[in-house]
């Protein structure tokens, strides 16, 4: 039953929901029907705040369940990276609350890995039910995947170019969605698309991303940085939100990474773990893991947060200049003081 199914100010266990693994595509449209699930229900749409466990107290997001909104008639709260939640107190806060969750509000606990890496106690307070596990795809589910999209979109496409298309991009149907959507308005309706087809695409399309922005950053060269960001953000494509989104996303996976190497695994070993499969890609994030530390890293990804709340609580034409900011705090002094700047 969804989190509005009994009406609002009704006790329901769908009051809270933990949702892990790394799918980000069916995790991120999973909670777009919770949100559409409310809207229909209350006859608006609820408040959504965004919390970061490695930055937020969880006294902070008990209060902010707990405080009726002015504004709206329910509040949906998401803690990110939920299995940032180790220390004991912070953990007891958000049991308590799972207790006797508020009528009007919605939990959203989040995060890219598996029950394992939870606290226990929270994990055992919130209903079997409400809780999924996004898994990544196996290969022949990607290609399968790729396929029906194309076929959705009367396009027929060659192995070969599937293939080189997912070496492209990250193991997530968000991802894999933006890219195949961008092929098919390249190509358009009764087209076939083989491997050399890709490949001419690419050619021309030459267009910079949140990835390459990444593998620069990675490599921390701030010159090639600064200019794949102005390309990305002269061509309007991807809203800052949405970059600082990609890179944040990109960053907990270094993190993940740099773990596994602390724990003694090999880097191509690290890499199959992760479903890092391409060979540039493995190359992307062995430049992160040797120019970043495990503490340079958590620094980068509380600097993406800073800015991801900044970004959302300003007009959009002073966006650009923020995005320029964070890219400078992350590449020449990987991500310290950013949060000291003034709002």
């Amino acid at each position: 039953m969804s989190p509005a199914a009994k009406g609002p100010g009704a006790k329901s266990p769908a009051c809270a929901w933990l949702l892990l693994g790394p799918e980000a595509g069916e995790k991120s449209a999973f909670i777009d029907g919770l949100v559409k699930s409310l809207s229909k229900s209350l006859g608006e749409p609820p408040e959504v705040h965004r919390f970061y466990a490695f930055d937020a107290k969880m006294a902070e997001v008990v209060r902010c369940l707990r405080n009726q909104s002015l504004f709206a008639r329910h509040c949906l709260v998401i803690v990110d990276e939920a299995d940032r939640v180790k220390r004991a107190e912070e953990a007891a806060a958000l049991v308590e609350y799972l207790k006797n969750p508020a009528d009007d509000a919605t939990l959203i606990l989040e995060s890219s890995e598996n029950p394992r890496e939870m606290d226990r106690k929270i994990v055992s307070a919130v209903p079997k039910d409400n809780q999924k596990i996004f898994w990544e795809m196996f290969d022949n589910q990607k290609k399968g995947w790729v396929v029906n999209f194309f076929r959705q979109k009367q396009i027929s496409v060659a192995p070969a170019a599937v293939d080189h298309l997912l070496d492209m991009v990250e193991n997530n149907t968000r991802d894999m969605r933006v890219e195949c959507d961008r092929l098919a308005l390249f190509f358009g309706p009764g087209s076939t698309i083989d491997l050399e087809s890709v490949e001419r695409y690419i050619y021309h399309s030459k267009e910079e991303n949140v990835f390459t922005l990444f593998e620069s950053v990675c490599s921390r060269d701030l010159g090639q940085a600064e200019e794949i960001l102005e390309k990305i953000l002269l061509s309007r494509d991807t809203e800052a939100t949405q970059l600082v989104s990609g890179l944040l996303w990109q960053f907990r996976n270094l993190t993940r990474l740099k773990r596994l190497l602390a724990e003694n695994y090999e880097m191509t070993e690290a890499c199959v773990k992760l479903r890092i499969t391409s060979k540039k890609n493995q190359k992307t994030y062995q430049d992160g893991s040797r120019n970043y530390t495990a503490a340079d890293l958590r620094a980068v990804i509380l600097c993406l947060a800073v800015f991801d709340e900044r970004l959302r609580s300003i007009k959009a034409d002073l966006h650009p200049l923020l995005l320029r900011l964070a890219v400078y705090y992350i590449v020449r002094r990987a991500g310290q003081g950013a949060w000291r700047l003034s709002p």
